[in-house]
């Protein structure tokens, strides 16, 4: 039953998601499906790849809503564009995911065993910590295949080392700071004690 919940609210996630990403690509510019497709995996560093079903399905909806509107269509392709009333929903669900970020902050700092407050610029560091189930699939390339062209690829796969390389040095930082505050603390503690 737990994993059945949690498949349904990953895939619901992954569904406000990709409407977030659909809406931000077409804020950019009139966009078709496939290229929209490709787009959110670059995005993503080719860890989320859209089928081609949820897609359209997706791009629908955002139609029948009104978020989005066809700015051309042949026999082979629809173009889409954002509407005005697209870009007003695009910038409420950037202020509800900064919403929602923030909470899960304060849940985070208010699980943390401790008598002293959390800097609060010390939390937002949190943010840039990847996350632990993400790591696994992120350090295996060779899942990143999807629709891309090997030069895509080659371009996605390079992206993705720098951001593993700039991962590692701030989690350098990381560890030199908690290796600080120990410190200070167990000489904090020492001082007391004489």
């Amino acid at each position: 039953m737990v994993e059945d919940y949690n498949k349904n609210f990953e895939k619901v996630m992954k569904k406000n998601f990709t409407n977030i990403f659909i809406l931000s690509i077409l804020e950019r510019g009139p966009s078709h499906g496939y290229k929209i497709g490709n787009e959110i995996e670059k995005r993503t560093l080719g860890m989320w790849n859209p089928s081609t079903s949820t897609l359209y399905w997706i791009l629908n909806n955002l139609r029948e809503k009104g978020f989005i509107k066809i700015f051309k269509e042949d026999k082979k392709k629809k173009v889409y564009e954002i509407s005005d009333i697209g870009k007003e929903a695009l910038r409420l669900m950037k202020l509800t995911q900064r919403n929602i970020r923030n909470t899960y902050r304060r849940f985070l700092a208010a699980s943390i065993d401790q008598g002293t407050a959390i800097d609060s610029d010390d939390l937002e560091r949190f943010d840039d910590i990847p996350s632990i189930q993400v790591l696994p699939m992120a350090l295996k390339p060779e899942r990143f295949k999807g629709n891309l062209a090997p030069k895509e690829r080659i371009q996605l796969l390079e992206a993705k080392k720098i951001v593993f390389i700039e991962t590692r040095d701030r989690m350098n930082e990381y560890i030199k700071d908690f290796d600080k505050t120990i410190s200070k603390i167990r000489k904090e503690m020492d001082e007391k004690e004489k």
